[in-house]
């Protein structure tokens, strides 16, 4: 765990977290009230704690999730779409190899095998964000010997592809008047990354 500003900040809490942001960005009509009040309770740092503020206070209904959801990022009217997947945002059409194989190369060496039922491809923003909680519960506790191979590949994630990919989607949410709850998120999710390499360096 690593100490900031005197609070505690243990790995754990930054797998659910990132576990928790992937279903937020994976399912239309995730209910997640609870978890994120759960995680408020478990006394985050002040970087992580204002944006899981407003996205708790922001939650929706179902329904009205779902709607919003696919405006943002399914099927937009009359704003642009906010694409999820890295393809996209990097080189404006699905599956680019020069995104997909690395990411693919990733899950592959962390022996992560993709639900076929999600039917995702594997630079869906949301995938990413369980990938690497998935990552840092390998460094918690998997095999000692390969925490270190566990935490290369969690920093790979996160500078190779997570942060690019969730600068442009922060940037582009405000343009197209995105709810406050899917702002928060990927404000969220953006803070969450500087406080996992950190973490990771003092692990």
């Amino acid at each position: 765990m690593v100490t900031l500003l005197g609070i505690t900040m243990p790995l754990a809490l930054l797998a659910d977290l990132a576990q928790i942001l992937a279903e937020a960005f994976i399912e239309p009509d995730a209910d997640l009230r609870e978890d994120l009040l759960q995680l408020l309770e478990s006394g985050p740092g002040p970087t992580l704690a204002d944006p899981l503020k407003r996205m708790t206070a922001e939650v929706m209904g179902p329904e009205d999730q779902a709607v919003e959801y696919a405006r943002l990022f399914l099927h937009a009217k009359d704003t642009d779409t906010v694409h999820l997947f890295e393809s996209v945002q990097a080189r404006g059409h699905h599956m680019a190899p020069e995104v997909i194989d690395p990411i693919r190369a990733i899950y592959d060496e962390a022996d992560i095998s993709l639900q076929a039922d999600l039917n995702l491809p594997p630079d869906h923003l949301g995938l990413e964000l369980a990938c690497l909680s998935h990552l840092l519960g390998e460094c918690l506790e998997g095999d000692l010997a390969e925490r270190p191979r566990y935490q290369k590949l969690a920093r790979r994630l996160i500078g190779e592809h997570l942060r690019p990919l969730l600068a442009l989607v922060l940037e582009q949410l405000p343009q197209v008047s995105a709810h406050p709850y899917y702002l928060a998120a990927a404000e969220l999710a953006s803070a969450l990354l500087p406080e996992t390499e950190k973490a990771l360096a003092e692990f």
